[in-house]
């Protein structure tokens, strides 16, 4: 039988592994307040995303840019969390893509805006689906966990 040399070592590599496994029991979701995200608006909000956004906020939400705020993690929470949907989609269809805002239809901003509320942890329904409304968008709120 082999007698570890730093069983301190050992212990600290079993302590981390155990907080990296409990990870995903700690994520917390964020959820919708009056409205609901569908998966195949999603779908098409990630299609979208790619084509119109990801080359400033990153295909992971995550900015390439230094003048484009990441979608995701603190931004996220302190930027979306307790707004309205209606109050994202009014900024981004107003000002996005950079330089040409307002140049996608309402439809595709709102899908869009559905990818990055799914990529933040909100759950889409099989028959949700956002409106391309903004009077009725003004009335869902995102909610934290």
């Amino acid at each position: 039988m082999q007698t570890l040399k730093h069983p301190q070592t050992a212990f600290g590599c079993a302590l981390a592994l155990a907080a990296l496994m409990a990870l995903p029991a700690m994520a917390q979701e964020h959820a919708l307040e009056g409205g609901a995200i569908g998966v195949e608006q999603v779908e098409r909000g990630q299609d979208e995303y790619m084509a119109n956004c990801a080359s400033c906020h990153g295909e992971d939400l995550h900015s390439v840019l230094s003048t484009a705020p990441d979608l995701t993690g603190s931004v996220f929470k302190y930027g979306w969390v307790g707004q309205t949907v209606g109050a994202k989609f009014n900024v981004i269809s107003a000002t996005m893509p950079a330089g040409m805002g307002g140049s996608l239809s309402d439809q595709t901003y709102v899908d869009i805006v559905a990818y990055i509320l799914s990529a933040n942890g909100i759950s889409a329904t099989e028959d949700g689906e956002l409106p391309p409304d903004p009077e009725v968008l003004q009335s869902i709120t995102i909610a934290a966990p």
